[in-house]
């Protein structure tokens, strides 16, 4: 035994003086050559040790190094790789007398890695490797394999392998993309490793940081790590994740979250259990706040493929800004099972529920589906989906609004096509349902077929505002910024569908049965053709916008037929000029959406005709009956009744261009007289600007109270706007021109008198009979 003794310590002071030789005959400095000639070698990169390298002896054999750098290839802008300022490891050399292998703690400060991606798409992470490495591994692969009975004389010990830990301090990884102009940075400012031996647990710990332009984060994590000797059980328990966020994406509000979890993993069972996960964001600041909370059930995964999650919780509370000042309250239950070989997945549970409280918006919306299956993890489909949900919302007349939304789903990932089958959709009274499908391509494929009941808008529109302050506006001169929409969305779909609706009511409109097909493809959307009955009438249209690289251009054809006008203008305008059967022709073209650009640049052409009418606001019968009486010298009682003038017809053809509606053409026919001229009506201002002549008439063989104005034509002049029309008929003008026609005709019978055809009594009495009259009217 003392013999043993003896020689162990002799070989103890052996490997000391060793060692120690070792330390002072070797001077590493003298091999930093040979080091970068075989970095260089064998990655294909320039290594430069600037720094000195020195041997330590105590309390452990080791080895540490200043600053050393690895170079990126020429054509990166970015010179440096990898750049570490201090490096030590070291080696505890006693315990390998006994097979005990303790290394001592690896320390690393002032590491700089970068990750850079030029604009050709190449990474300074290519060709990391000498010329001819790849030969050599594909014929490494056709060795022969080792045997179970090499491998296990060559099996190491792992329990007797302990490691004192790994620090790492001051490290920064950026991430250089120079195709995007991206710049990202993760900051490691402090990841230690507590001492590490298999059959034991270490502590791990990590402080770090991220930033880019959009995102400025602080992470720290914690975990005590277990590994056993046989390598077959793998567990991290008390993990925990805590962050920091600032992001422009949440303006001036903060986001901290803290995760907690765990797991274990069994090799030769293929079982990896996760424990029950928690996350607990919380919000701080106006734009959003509050807390969202998500709790899961332990996750199974078995053989790699097979998962399982029974239950799957998030609850939230938040408010601000983002929402509009309103609280959303949020609860969600599901669940999960997948398996991975069989390239399937099934949820059998699904309910959110959401709750908004607000000044503006109060009310509960709820999601829910019976089913959803995944097969070949290409193919989706959910059944029974349906959103609930009731609204309190004051600004629309109609408060409350409910509705319902329910339909198969389904999703093929290989087609990237969605398909929304046996849509059935309500909002209170309106009805909508059909098909609708989607193709995700460059160019979006939407398709889809959609009838409706008739819809009600009325309920759902924003209540007016005062008209006081729209009248205060008015006198300061303020007037809202018109903008030219852009249609550049127009480009990127493709679209194809046909919807009807059994009608339509807005404000006072009222609408019939409306059929259309919609077409956009190329930047273009068409209509054609929008059909609609419209007051005992139809309504057709065919029209189309162009996106024209920003000049919008649009082009319309319309026809109504058989329209009962007055109706039409009552609900429509809330005037009642005209009435009778209309037929209205328009083809109308123009650049620019807004208000002003259509008023005063659409370029119009049309006609009408207008059939057993009536114009309102004048009596032109009546008022032909005054001039009548006038003539005669008598007076006739005022009409009490509605001021109108039947007509049989009344046609017209017009144009409008720089927001003036010329109408060259204008025919009023009617059994007592007819009406005819031309005028202009100015689309911006409304204005009326109508000179006409209205003739009386009379009918063949039959004794009328127009006889007098026989071959008179009495001018009629229309002023005003369109809802407040003014007429003035021009009868003095028509007495001066019957005046001077009795004048002529007795001048002619005074002619007549002195070439013998009448006594000169006869001439005084028609003087003194027509002087009579004159002084009657006048």
């Amino acid at each position: 035994m003392k013999l043993f003794l003896k020689l162990a310590a002799a070989l103890i002071v052996l490997l000391i003086l060793t060692v120690v030789i070792v330390i002072n005959v070797v001077d590493p400095n003298d091999y930093k050559q040979q080091i970068q000639e075989q970095v260089k070698t064998n990655i294909n990169r320039d290594l430069v040790i600037t720094g000195e390298l020195d041997w330590s002896l105590y309390p452990l054999l080791g080895l540490k190094s200043g600053q050393v750098t690895l170079y990126n290839n020429p054509e990166f802008e970015e010179k440096t790789f990898l750049d570490v300022q201090n490096a030590s490891i070291s080696i505890n050399v006693l315990p390998l007398i006994s097979g005990k292998i303790e290394v001592g703690e690896i320390i690393l400060d002032g590491v700089n890695f970068n990750l850079i991606t030029n604009k050709d798409g190449s990474s300074n992470l290519d060709n990391l490797q000498a010329e001819g490495t790849e030969v050599v591994a594909e014929a490494a692969k056709e060795e022969t394999p080792v045997t179970e009975e090499e491998q296990s004389t060559e099996a190491v010990d792992l329990s007797q392998f302990v490691l004192s830990g790994i620090t790492l301090t001051n490290a920064e990884l950026q991430i250089i993309d120079h195709q995007t102009n991206e710049n990202q940075k993760i900051a490691i400012k402090s990841m230690v490793l507590s001492e590490f031996a298999f059959d034991k647990k270490s502590h791990f710990s990590l402080t770090s940081s991220f930033k880019n332009e959009q995102v400025d984060a602080d992470i720290a994590l914690e975990a005590d790590i277990f590994i056993d000797s046989t390598l077959n059980n793998i567990e991290l328990t008390g993990l925990t994740i805590e962050s920091k966020v600032l992001s422009d994406a949440l303006a001036d509000s903060t986001l901290n979250t803290t995760f907690t979890s765990g797991l274990t993993y069994k090799v030769d069972t293929k079982q990896l259990d996760i424990k029950a996960i928690t996350i607990n964001n919380k919000f701080t600041g106006s734009y959003l706040d509050g807390d969202i909370y998500i709790n899961s059930s332990d996750i199974h995964i078995t053989n790699h493929n097979e998962l399982e999650l029974g239950k799957l919780t998030l609850t939230s509370s938040l408010t601000g800004s983002a929402l509009s000042n309103n609280t959303l309250n949020t609860n969600l239950q599901t669940n999960l099972a997948a398996d991975i070989q069989k390239q399937t997945a099934k949820i059998d549970q699904f309910e959110l529920k959401n709750t908004i409280e607000g000044k503006d918006l109060q009310g509960n919306v709820n999601l829910s589906f019976k089913e959803i299956n995944v097969s070949d993890f290409e193919k989706i489909l959910i059944k029974q989906f349906k959103l609930v949900s009731e609204l309190n919302v004051p600004a629309i007349s109609k408060n409350k609004i409910n509705s319902t939304i329910e339909s198969e789903i389904s999703y093929d990932l290989a087609k990237q096509k969605l398909s929304i089958d046996s849509l059935q959709s309500t909002v209170n009274d309106i009805e909508l349902g059909g098909q609708l499908s989607f193709i995700q391509q460059t160019v979006p494929v939407i398709r889809y077929s959609l009838k409706g009941n008739t819809w009600d808008l009325n309920p759902y529109l924003t209540k007016t505002a005062d008209q006081n302050d729209d009248a205060a506006t008015t006198e300061k001169g303020e007037q809202a910024a018109e903008t030219e929409p852009d249609l550049s969305i127009l480009k990127e779909l493709d679209i194809k569908g046909d919807l009807t609706i059994a009608g339509l009511l807005y404000e006072d409109i009222r609408i019939g049965k409306i059929t259309n097909s919609l077409t956009v493809k190329n930047g273009k959307a068409t209509i054609s053709p929008l059909n609609a009955q419209l007051y005992n009438g139809s309504l057709n249209i065919d029209a189309w916008i162009d996106e024209k690289g920003g000049e919008n251009q649009y082009k319309a054809t319309t026809s109504i037929k058989n329209v009962v006008l007055i109706d039409l203008l009552k609900d429509a305008a809330k005037v009642d000029l005209l009435s009778g059967t209309a037929n209205f022709n328009l083809v109308a073209d123009g650049k620019g959406l807004t208000s002003t650009k259509i008023q005063q640049g659409v370029n119009a052409k049309g006609d009408f005709k207008i059939l057993n009418g009536e114009l309102y606001g004048i009596n032109l019968s009546q008022e032909i009956r005054v001039l009548k009486a006038k003539i005669k010298g008598k007076t006739i009682a005022p009409d009490k009744l509605v001021k109108k003038t039947d007509f049989a017809s009344l046609i017209g053809e017009f144009t409008v261009q720089d927001g003036i509606a010329n109408n060259q053409k204008l025919l009023m026919s009617s059994p007592v007289m007819r009406l005819d001229g031309a005028g202009t009506a100015n689309t911006i201002t409304e204005a009326l600007n109508y000179k006409l002549g209205v003739t009386p008439l009379s009918k063949a063989g039959e004794e009328t109270d127009f006889l007098d104005l026989d071959g008179v034509t009495i001018p009629l002049l229309i002023k005003g706007t369109f809802t407040k029309p003014s007429f003035n008929l021009d009868t003095e003008s028509a007495l001066k021109e019957k005046i001077e026609a009795g004048k002529k005709a007795l001048q002619e019978k005074a002619k007549d008198a002195i070439l013998g055809n009448k006594s000169s009594d006869e001439l005084k009495e028609e003087a003194k009979d027509l002087k009579d009259k004159l002084k009657s009217f006048f």
